[in-house]
Protein backbone atom coordinates (compact mmCIF):
# COMPACT_ATOMS: atom_id res chain seq x y z
CA UNK A 1 0.00 0.00 0.00
CA UNK A 2 1.46 3.23 -1.11
CA UNK A 3 1.90 5.35 1.81
CA UNK A 4 0.43 8.42 0.79
CA UNK A 5 -2.88 5.60 1.00
CA UNK A 6 -1.80 4.03 4.17
CA UNK A 7 -1.68 7.93 5.90
CA UNK A 8 -5.67 8.14 5.23
CA UNK A 9 -6.19 4.80 7.97
CA UNK A 10 -3.49 5.82 10.34
CA UNK A 11 -6.49 7.33 12.99
CA UNK A 12 -10.47 6.48 13.76
CA UNK A 13 -10.27 10.75 13.36
CA UNK A 14 -8.66 10.53 10.11
CA UNK A 15 -11.03 7.79 8.93
CA UNK A 16 -14.25 9.64 10.28
CA UNK A 17 -13.06 12.68 8.48
CA UNK A 18 -12.51 10.93 5.06
CA UNK A 19 -15.46 8.33 5.40
CA UNK A 20 -18.13 10.53 7.69
CA UNK A 21 -20.30 8.48 9.36
CA UNK A 22 -20.70 5.36 6.75
CA UNK A 23 -20.46 1.46 7.72
CA UNK A 24 -17.16 1.26 6.26
CA UNK A 25 -15.56 3.57 8.93
CA UNK A 26 -16.93 1.32 11.68
CA UNK A 27 -15.31 -1.62 10.10
CA UNK A 28 -11.93 -0.08 9.31
CA UNK A 29 -11.40 1.32 12.58
CA UNK A 30 -9.92 -2.04 13.83
CA UNK A 31 -7.61 -1.64 11.16
CA UNK A 32 -6.08 1.85 12.69
CA UNK A 33 -3.28 2.28 14.61
CA UNK A 34 -4.72 4.10 17.53
CA UNK A 35 -7.53 0.85 18.11
CA UNK A 36 -6.09 -1.46 20.42
CA UNK A 37 -6.68 -5.13 19.25
CA UNK A 38 -6.79 -8.54 20.66
CA UNK A 39 -8.12 -11.33 18.49
CA UNK A 40 -7.33 -14.94 18.75
CA UNK A 41 -8.42 -18.13 16.78
CA UNK A 42 -6.59 -20.50 19.25
CA UNK A 43 -4.74 -21.96 16.74
CA UNK A 44 -1.18 -23.96 18.07
CA UNK A 45 -0.95 -26.51 20.44
CA UNK A 46 -0.88 -24.08 24.04
CA UNK A 47 -2.25 -21.13 24.69
CA UNK A 48 0.00 -17.96 24.64
CA UNK A 49 1.13 -16.52 27.98
CA UNK A 50 -0.69 -13.64 28.51
CA UNK A 51 -4.16 -15.63 29.48
CA UNK A 52 -5.17 -16.84 32.96
CA UNK A 53 -7.69 -19.42 33.84
CA UNK A 54 -8.51 -20.76 36.86
CA UNK A 55 -10.32 -24.08 37.58
CA UNK A 56 -11.99 -25.55 40.63
CA UNK A 57 -14.04 -28.75 41.84
CA UNK A 58 -13.23 -32.34 40.74
CA UNK A 59 -12.26 -33.17 37.11
CA UNK A 60 -12.13 -29.12 36.49
CA UNK A 61 -9.27 -28.02 34.06
CA UNK A 62 -7.86 -24.77 33.01
CA UNK A 63 -8.70 -23.05 29.75
CA UNK A 64 -6.46 -25.69 27.12
CA UNK A 65 -6.60 -26.21 23.32
CA UNK A 66 -8.83 -28.76 22.14
CA UNK A 67 -6.78 -30.50 19.40
CA UNK A 68 -8.25 -31.05 16.40
CA UNK A 69 -10.80 -28.71 16.20
CA UNK A 70 -11.35 -26.75 12.60
CA UNK A 71 -10.18 -23.40 13.17
CA UNK A 72 -8.76 -23.78 16.60
CA UNK A 73 -10.61 -23.78 20.04
CA UNK A 74 -10.14 -24.40 23.67
CA UNK A 75 -12.30 -25.70 26.18
CA UNK A 76 -13.22 -24.65 29.88
CA UNK A 77 -13.55 -27.12 31.80
CA UNK A 78 -15.64 -26.70 34.74
CA UNK A 79 -15.30 -30.72 36.29
CA UNK A 80 -18.07 -32.84 37.45
CA UNK A 81 -19.21 -31.00 40.91
CA UNK A 82 -22.17 -28.83 41.33
CA UNK A 83 -20.79 -25.28 41.60
CA UNK A 84 -17.27 -26.59 39.50
CA UNK A 85 -15.51 -23.46 37.75
CA UNK A 86 -13.21 -22.58 35.06
CA UNK A 87 -12.70 -18.83 33.98
CA UNK A 88 -10.71 -16.98 31.79
CA UNK A 89 -9.09 -13.34 31.29
CA UNK A 90 -6.19 -11.38 30.83
CA UNK A 91 -4.70 -7.98 32.22
CA UNK A 92 -6.51 -5.33 33.39
CA UNK A 93 -6.26 -3.11 30.55
CA UNK A 94 -9.18 -2.46 29.16
CA UNK A 95 -11.68 0.71 30.23
CA UNK A 96 -15.65 1.94 28.84
CA UNK A 97 -14.45 5.48 28.58
CA UNK A 98 -12.71 3.87 25.92
CA UNK A 99 -15.32 2.04 24.20
CA UNK A 100 -14.42 -1.06 24.91
CA UNK A 101 -15.85 -3.92 23.19
CA UNK A 102 -15.61 -7.48 23.80
CA UNK A 103 -17.06 -10.32 21.19
CA UNK A 104 -16.72 -14.07 22.01
CA UNK A 105 -18.03 -17.00 19.80
CA UNK A 106 -18.64 -19.85 21.95
CA UNK A 107 -21.28 -23.19 22.64
CA UNK A 108 -22.36 -24.57 25.87
CA UNK A 109 -23.14 -28.65 25.38
CA UNK A 110 -25.81 -28.55 28.23
CA UNK A 111 -27.70 -25.77 29.33
CA UNK A 112 -30.35 -26.78 31.54
CA UNK A 113 -27.98 -27.05 35.18
CA UNK A 114 -25.16 -24.38 33.54
CA UNK A 115 -24.12 -20.68 34.41
CA UNK A 116 -22.03 -18.46 31.91
CA UNK A 117 -20.50 -14.94 32.13
CA UNK A 118 -18.88 -12.91 29.21
CA UNK A 119 -17.40 -9.37 29.30
CA UNK A 120 -15.54 -6.86 31.29
CA UNK A 121 -14.87 -7.29 35.03
CA UNK A 122 -12.57 -5.35 37.30
CA UNK A 123 -10.76 -8.26 38.79
CA UNK A 124 -8.49 -11.40 36.98
CA UNK A 125 -8.76 -14.81 36.72
CA UNK A 126 -8.79 -16.50 39.96
CA UNK A 127 -10.05 -13.28 42.20
CA UNK A 128 -13.84 -14.20 41.83
CA UNK A 129 -16.33 -17.40 41.45
CA UNK A 130 -18.06 -15.05 38.76
CA UNK A 131 -18.59 -11.70 38.35
CA UNK A 132 -22.12 -12.16 39.20
CA UNK A 133 -23.40 -13.24 42.74
CA UNK A 134 -26.86 -14.26 41.91
CA UNK A 135 -28.37 -13.24 38.84
CA UNK A 136 -32.01 -12.93 40.58
CA UNK A 137 -32.98 -9.09 39.42
CA UNK A 138 -30.64 -6.70 38.87
CA UNK A 139 -28.40 -9.14 40.64
CA UNK A 140 -25.51 -9.29 43.45
CA UNK A 141 -21.84 -8.76 42.59
CA UNK A 142 -18.41 -10.45 43.64
CA UNK A 143 -17.54 -7.62 41.31
CA UNK A 144 -17.41 -3.50 42.05
CA UNK A 145 -17.38 -2.80 38.54
CA UNK A 146 -18.70 -5.40 35.79
CA UNK A 147 -20.50 -5.43 32.71
CA UNK A 148 -21.72 -8.99 31.67
CA UNK A 149 -24.41 -11.23 29.61
CA UNK A 150 -24.94 -13.53 31.64
CA UNK A 151 -27.17 -16.95 31.57
CA UNK A 152 -27.67 -18.41 35.41
CA UNK A 153 -30.14 -21.69 35.39
CA UNK A 154 -30.07 -21.45 39.37
CA UNK A 155 -32.52 -18.17 38.31
CA UNK A 156 -33.92 -18.80 34.57
CA UNK A 157 -32.90 -20.05 31.47
CA UNK A 158 -32.82 -16.10 30.22
CA UNK A 159 -29.64 -14.27 28.98
CA UNK A 160 -29.30 -11.47 30.53
CA UNK A 161 -27.42 -7.71 30.13
CA UNK A 162 -26.39 -7.27 33.65
CA UNK A 163 -23.69 -4.21 34.97
CA UNK A 164 -22.58 -3.30 38.13
CA UNK A 165 -21.39 0.48 38.91
CA UNK A 166 -19.05 0.89 41.88
CA UNK A 167 -21.23 -1.93 43.97
CA UNK A 168 -24.47 -0.57 42.55
CA UNK A 169 -26.59 -2.71 40.09
CA UNK A 170 -27.76 -1.26 37.23
CA UNK A 171 -31.18 -2.46 36.19
CA UNK A 172 -31.01 -5.30 33.73
CA UNK A 173 -32.14 -6.31 30.50
CA UNK A 174 -33.57 -9.82 29.35
CA UNK A 175 -33.15 -11.43 25.91
CA UNK A 176 -36.02 -12.98 24.30
CA UNK A 177 -33.78 -15.54 22.53
CA UNK A 178 -34.04 -19.04 23.61
CA UNK A 179 -30.40 -20.38 23.51
CA UNK A 180 -29.71 -23.77 22.17
CA UNK A 181 -27.48 -26.12 23.88
CA UNK A 182 -24.29 -27.16 21.85
CA UNK A 183 -24.83 -24.75 19.42
CA UNK A 184 -22.28 -21.77 18.82
CA UNK A 185 -23.42 -17.56 19.34
CA UNK A 186 -21.44 -14.31 19.02
CA UNK A 187 -22.35 -12.95 22.35
CA UNK A 188 -20.66 -9.48 22.70
CA UNK A 189 -20.84 -6.54 25.20
CA UNK A 190 -19.78 -2.61 23.95
CA UNK A 191 -19.13 -0.29 27.10
CA UNK A 192 -19.73 3.43 26.64
CA UNK A 193 -17.58 6.48 28.14
CA UNK A 194 -21.37 7.85 29.71
CA UNK A 195 -20.96 4.32 31.93
CA UNK A 196 -23.40 2.52 29.46
CA UNK A 197 -23.38 -0.73 27.46
CA UNK A 198 -25.10 -2.55 24.81
CA UNK A 199 -24.69 -6.33 24.73
CA UNK A 200 -25.76 -8.24 21.71
CA UNK A 201 -26.12 -12.05 20.37
CA UNK A 202 -25.48 -13.01 16.73
CA UNK A 203 -26.28 -16.58 15.23
CA UNK A 204 -23.55 -19.02 14.45
CA UNK A 205 -23.21 -16.87 11.27
CA UNK A 206 -23.02 -14.04 12.31
CA UNK A 207 -26.15 -12.99 11.63
CA UNK A 208 -27.90 -10.46 13.88
CA UNK A 209 -30.36 -11.78 16.64
CA UNK A 210 -31.29 -9.22 19.46
CA UNK A 211 -29.32 -6.35 21.21
CA UNK A 212 -30.19 -4.66 25.02
CA UNK A 213 -28.93 -1.87 27.10
CA UNK A 214 -28.28 -1.03 30.12
CA UNK A 215 -27.33 2.68 31.66
CA UNK A 216 -25.13 3.19 35.10
CA UNK A 217 -23.35 0.17 34.79
CA UNK A 218 -19.81 0.74 34.97
CA UNK A 219 -17.26 3.46 36.16
CA UNK A 220 -16.24 4.66 33.08
CA UNK A 221 -12.34 4.58 34.38
CA UNK A 222 -12.15 1.46 36.10
CA UNK A 223 -9.76 -0.77 34.50
CA UNK A 224 -11.13 -4.49 33.48
CA UNK A 225 -10.40 -7.42 31.69
CA UNK A 226 -12.74 -9.08 29.32
CA UNK A 227 -13.93 -12.17 30.88
CA UNK A 228 -15.32 -15.51 30.16
CA UNK A 229 -16.78 -17.78 33.41
CA UNK A 230 -18.46 -21.17 33.12
CA UNK A 231 -20.20 -23.29 36.21
CA UNK A 232 -22.19 -26.25 37.27
CA UNK A 233 -25.16 -26.04 38.40
CA UNK A 234 -25.52 -29.74 39.23
CA UNK A 235 -23.52 -32.50 39.87
CA UNK A 236 -22.82 -33.53 36.35
CA UNK A 237 -19.66 -32.11 33.88
CA UNK A 238 -20.19 -28.49 32.12
CA UNK A 239 -17.91 -27.05 30.08
CA UNK A 240 -17.48 -24.16 27.42
CA UNK A 241 -15.95 -24.40 23.79
CA UNK A 242 -14.71 -20.91 22.57
CA UNK A 243 -13.68 -21.06 18.92
CA UNK A 244 -12.73 -17.28 18.76
CA UNK A 245 -12.87 -14.28 20.64
CA UNK A 246 -11.51 -10.15 20.02
CA UNK A 247 -11.44 -7.84 22.63
CA UNK A 248 -10.51 -4.02 21.16
CA UNK A 249 -10.65 -0.18 22.06
CA UNK A 250 -9.51 3.40 21.60
CA UNK A 251 -5.84 4.00 22.55
CA UNK A 252 -7.30 7.30 23.85
CA UNK A 253 -10.37 9.32 24.80
CA UNK A 254 -9.59 11.78 22.33
CA UNK A 255 -9.15 9.32 19.24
Amino acid sequence: MPLELLEQFYTTRNLRRRLGSRAERDFLELGAFNISNLEDDFPGDTLWGGYQSTASGAASAAAAISTGVVNGAILLDAGTDDNGRCDLSWGLHYQAQLNAIYIARFKVPVITTRKFEIGFTDVISGTDAGAVNAKAGDGTWTAENATVLCFDTDDDAVLTLMGVKATVAATSADFSTTLVADTYYYFGIALFGDDNAKGFLLDANGAFLEEETIENCITADTLLTPWLFVQNRAANAGSMTLDWHRAYQRRTTTA
